[in-house]
């Protein structure tokens, strides 16, 4: 009744998807749009974590505060400079980088809030 292909798991209709999703929103990022390597930002789940690209410099989320009181962004940067946008481009996705949040335990309704913050 189980197997690897397709039918081998009855019931499993996502392909996997919902656990994709998972792991892309606990890192804190997620991918805008299929094909495009821009990424939304989120609060991520965990204060560390590392993404090895083959052949390639790492992507490394850093989210010290990361708990289950703190879960707002209240500043990100990315690769040390300060970002408003709730997006990455696709230099991070492609060339690796560092993506650090600031958690906090209240919303900042500042943050990525403004008309070129928003992804495009």
């Amino acid at each position: 009744m189980y197997g690897t292909g397709p039918s081998g798991l009855p019931g499993n209709d996502d392909l996997g998807t919902m656990s994709a999703w998972y792991v892309f929103s606990a890192l804190g990022l997620y991918p805008q749009t299929p094909g495009s390597a821009n990424m939304l930002l989120g609060a991520p789940l965990f204060p560390r974590a590392v993404v090895l690209r083959p052949g390639g410099k790492s992507i490394v989320v850093s989210a010290p505060d990361a708990d289950a009181t703190h879960f707002y962004v209240g500043v990100v940067r990315v690769d040390g400079q300060p970002t408003q946008r709730s997006w990455t481009g696709a230099a991070l996705t492609t060339g690796g980088g560092t993506v650090s949040f600031e958690l906090t335990d209240r919303p900042d309704t500042r943050w990525a809030t403004g008309p070129d913050d928003l992804p495009q």
